[in-house]
């Protein structure tokens, strides 16, 4: 199974969203804005903890907040890791 995030970064810090929420994240971000990380890579670990919780066995990160430095801890959580380039648009502030 996949589980696919986008992670945005913008001032109060790092926060996902699935990834078809992308859009009205990006429209309403006070609405989809929970559970918001001091870095990258922490936001990266809770897309992760949740991703496990779903039983996926793949992890997608989108965003401007997707760092690779997550990869070896996907690996080591037994999930194979997919991390895109970072996107500017989800930059928000």
């Amino acid at each position: 199974m996949k589980a696919e995030f986008t992670v945005f970064e913008d001032a109060p810090g790092y926060w996902f969203v699935p990834k078809e929420d992308e859009a009205a994240a990006m429209a309403e971000p006070s609405r989809f804005r929970q559970g918001i990380f001091p870095t990258k890579i922490a936001a990266c670990r809770g897309a992760l903890d949740h991703a496990i919780g779903l039983g996926a066995t793949e992890l997608h990160l989108h965003g401007m907040g997707a760092t690779t430095g997550i990869k070896k801890e996907v690996r080591a959580k037994g999930l194979k890791p997919f991390i895109y380039f970072p996107s500017i648009h989800t930059k928000l502030g």
